[in-house]
């Protein structure tokens, strides 16, 4: 399958048309871009007055708050962002989501000359409790350990799920190591335990101690004012959404040609709203009847409008029209997607269109790799490049293993293993004493050999634990460049850093550049 980041960043023309609001690496497609957001309308005040009452509750910064009132100006654009509440922010590139989007909006205030502020969309509303249930640090050894909320969701909101007691987390984190800051990460996070009512309010606060001096806003879906502000997209999408299934299915198809990966993949049948019943459940419709999947109970078109007038509360788009919700409520200039995402997005152009709107640009998020001193003096002593951790370690440690082997093991024994051969070999006449003899001497034999291969690994532990320093060192590079064989960006939690660095560790991630090639960043703290 074709990467369509790198394609975006190599070959932008290759999927234009999937991109309608152009390339984000020219400046002329934000400065067309934000000219297209001057004719719409938005219900700015609303809007601004809701994030100003949020706020107040989640103690935001003056800096957020004035931002917030800017947001009342028609000449006012925001770039947006999006993420489930994962538990204490979940992993790292959540905050490079975050990050890319604040600088985005300032880098775009500065060249288009009106403010442009930043915004966070946390995904209450979905309820993957699998991707959200637990996050990852790192203990003294150097190895990934989790740390995990109790519990299955029972299929609701992540928005709706109370936080867990800090007994829960303090227990999980004795495996932490001592840092300069742990005890003040500590205490906030304990603050923020107090202070939320639900996993998206903590997720909020969090992510808002991290990022306080930048001014980013939070919108929280599920807050019943935004409910109210959403309802008219929601009785669009409720009436069109077999215009809606055509377009995905057009783009789709279109996409998958040019030899990209279907990121949303239909069952068949769905409207793309989610009902809450109490649990959050796709709705369905088959010959203008429509009903919850997995569930009996039906309504027709009239009946769900009038419970959706009644009750917006419990309705909230599906990752085909949470962006068009987004279009609606939002002047976005651009968003800053993962890799899956932009996925996903280029398959909905014409999903946009069929309700009037465009796409904003999509400009993907940083993608970054920490690298701490202790890990930086690793791979200079040993000579290692990232791209050799994330190959795997397993041969060169073998070969270090072995490079410290003065006395030929592995030789010594196959000499000793060839006189073992030869000694049985003149047992062999032997065998005319009796019929079992050739028997007995190959399972005698066997039992040698099974001892040898024993005395083999036995010295060969010894040989390691001889070299246990630099493998050991070897292990906490791993673990913390790939941790969990996979990318550290999708595994590692950021207060892992925080407790390490403190405040400085995000003050390092606000210096990146926005590169136009959209690839991993070495980050040195």
């Amino acid at each position: 399958m074709r990467d369509p980041m790198q394609t975006m960043a190599t070959c932008f023309e290759q999927v234009a048309s999937f991109f309608p609001s152009g390339d984000p690496k020219r400046q002329e497609s934000f400065a067309e871009r934000a000219e297209y957001l001057t004719t719409r309308n938005y219900s700015r005040e609303r809007l601004a007055d809701g994030l100003k009452a949020y706020h107040e509750f989640l103690g935001a910064s003056a800096v957020t708050l004035q931002m917030i009132e800017e947001l009342r100006h028609k000449e006012t654009l925001a770039v947006i962002t999006g993420q489930q509440a994962g538990i204490l922010t979940g992993p790292l590139y959540t905050l490079y989501k975050a990050v890319t989007t604040i600088r985005l909006a300032q880098e775009q205030r500065e060249k288009l000359g009106r403010p442009v502020v930043p915004i966070f969309w946390i995904a209450g509303e979905d309820h993957d409790w699998l991707e959200i249930q637990k996050t990852y640090f790192l203990n003294s050894a150097g190895k990934p350990f989790p740390c995990t909320l109790p519990g299955d969701g029972e299929g609701k909101s992540v928005g709706s799920q109370p936080v867990p007691s800090w007994e829960v987390l303090e227990d999980q984190f004795r495996e932490m190591p001592d840092g300069e800051f742990k005890t003040y990460v500590f205490k906030h996070c304990r603050q923020f335990l107090d202070q939320a009512e639900n996993l998206s309010q903590w997720f909020a606060l969090t992510l808002q101690w991290l990022l306080k001096k930048w001014g980013l806003i939070f919108f929280d879906p599920m807050l019943p004012e935004f409910k109210q502000l959403a309802a008219p997209m929601y009785e669009q999408i409720l009436k069109m959404h077999n215009d809606v299934r055509e377009a995905l299915a057009e783009r789709t198809k279109a996409w998958v040609e040019l030899g990209f990966q279907a990121q949303i993949q239909p069952l068949g049948g769905e409207v793309n709203l989610f009902l809450a019943n109490p649990e959050r459940r796709a709705i369905l419709e088959q010959e203008r009847v429509f009903y919850l999947r997995g569930q009996e109970e039906t309504w027709d078109l009239d009946a769900l409008s009038a419970l959706l007038a009644q009750a917006p509360e419990r309705f909230s788009p599906n990752v085909v029209t949470r962006p068009v919700v987004q279009e609606f409520l939002f002047p976005t200039l651009a968003y800053v997607p993962g890799p899956g995402e932009l996925n996903y997005w280029a398959q909905l152009g014409q999903v946009f269109s069929t309700f009037g709107f465009v796409m904003p640009i999509l400009f993907p998020r940083l993608s970054g790799v920490i690298v701490t001193p202790a890990w930086q003096k690793t791979l200079v002593k040993e000579g290692l490049t990232l791209e050799n951790v994330y190959q795997g370690l397993g041969s060169y440690k073998e070969g270090l293993i072995r490079a410290q082997d003065s006395l030929d093991i592995d030789e010594r024994l196959q000499r000793l293993r060839a006189v073992i051969q030869s000694g049985y070999a003149e047992l062999e006449p032997f065998e005319e004493i009796h019929a079992n003899v050739h028997e007995w001497l190959i399972r005698n034999q066997a039992k040698v050999d099974f001892q040898l291969e024993y005395l083999k690994k036995k010295l060969w532990q010894a040989q390691r634990k001889k070299c246990s320093y630099i493998l050991q060192r070897l292990q906490m590079l791993e673990g913390g460049l790939t941790p969990n064989s996979s990318r550290q960006e999708r595994v590692l939690n950021p207060l892992y850093f925080v407790m390490l660095f403190g405040d400085g560790f995000i003050d390092r991630l606000m210096e990146l550049p926005l590169t136009s090639d959209f690839r991993e960043q070495e980050v040195l703290v």
